[in-house]
């Protein structure tokens, strides 16, 4: 199991309960409904997994250009 990414959950799940507390004490409703919200948060770590994937496997392909300074000196 993984400790930091475990405890990372658990603060960010933490935070979420207290903003929950705050808005109902201050008799407000969340900005977006639940569902929507949290399909927009799985939106984000979806897109944000999948441009590092495909980030990562673009450059892995890329081969390094030969650099000017190695050139053939006369």
């Amino acid at each position: 199991m993984n400790l930091p990414l475990l405890r990372a959950a658990a603060w960010s799940f933490a935070a979420g309960l207290l903003m929950g507390a705050v808005y109902w004490a201050l008799d407000v409703r969340s900005p977006a409904p639940p569902l929507l919200g949290l399909t927009g948060l799985f939106g984000i770590v979806v897109g944000e997994r999948a441009a590092s994937a495909i980030h990562s496997r673009l450059t892995a392909r890329t081969p390094s250009a030969p650099h000017e300074d190695t050139a053939h000196e006369h």
